[in-house]
């Protein structure tokens, strides 16, 4: 690659790691407030104030729930803008790496981009090529014996489809079992419900879109070298 070239992966690399960033510290976030959402059912009229964590003194059940489900609205179409963004990113980034070339001996754009990229919480694509052995165990991808090198492409699908189901569906898990909470006990305010589904319908769409790019690593990941032993 010439010094151009490096210099743009650089800068590919770290502009998606800045939208990796944003989006898990938004879904940390997320998962602390889907936590107390999520939390034995306690009854309004059998108990006078909850606890809150970290010193915070202690409310009353009436007051917490309704304020917590707005925060959660909140906090599930902020993390969903800030995943978008991140997949639009890679997106991006990738388009542009694909027509970038490398010569025979040379480090490809796609693995230095891949090395300088920080880790995202719901990205398992680097387990899957580590258990290819992928410049450990072999010199090169040519000499990974096909039934490991298709066995680690199951192995992402298992992993993609196990983070997907933590990383979306416990937040949206979370928004409505505590909307159903508030309106069994009838403190569920009128007004929520709608941003209630706008929320939802965020958050269903980015788990579709990161879904939808999962197919797209996979097709990389199942692109055989034309040597790839058949043992």
């Amino acid at each position: 690659m010439s010094v151009q070239s490096t210099q743009l992966v650089r800068e590919l690399a770290t502009a998606v790691s800045t939208q990796s960033q944003v989006a898990n510290r938004l879904w940390l976030t997320l998962m602390t407030v889907a936590l107390f959402a999520l939390l034995p059912r306690i009854n309004p009229a059998e108990t006078q104030s909850i606890n809150l964590p970290l010193g915070l003194g202690s409310v009353a059940p009436a007051s917490l729930y309704p304020i917590l489900f707005g925060v959660l609205i909140v906090l599930i179409v902020a993390f969903a803008a800030a995943h978008a963004q991140q997949v639009r990113a890679q997106k991006l980034a990738q388009d542009h790496i694909d027509r970038m070339d490398a010569s025979d001996g040379e480090l490809h754009p796609r693995e230095l981009f891949d090395m300088l990229r920080q880790p995202s919480v719901v990205r398992v694509a680097p387990l899957a090529q580590s258990l290819r052995g992928k410049f450990q165990f072999f010199a090169t991808a040519n000499e990974c014996p096909a039934v490991l090198w298709w066995g680690s492409v199951a192995y992402y699908v298992l992993l993609k489809w196990a983070s997907i189901g933590i990383y979306f569906v416990l937040p949206g898990w979370a928004l409505w079992s505590l909307g159903m909470r508030l309106y069994e006990t009838k403190t569920l305010s009128a007004t929520l419900w709608f941003p209630a589904g706008v929320a939802a319908f965020a958050l269903a769409q980015v788990m579709l879109t990161d879904f939808l790019y999962s197919f797209r690593v996979l097709s990389h990941l199942s692109r055989k070298p034309s040597k790839v032993k058949t043992g």
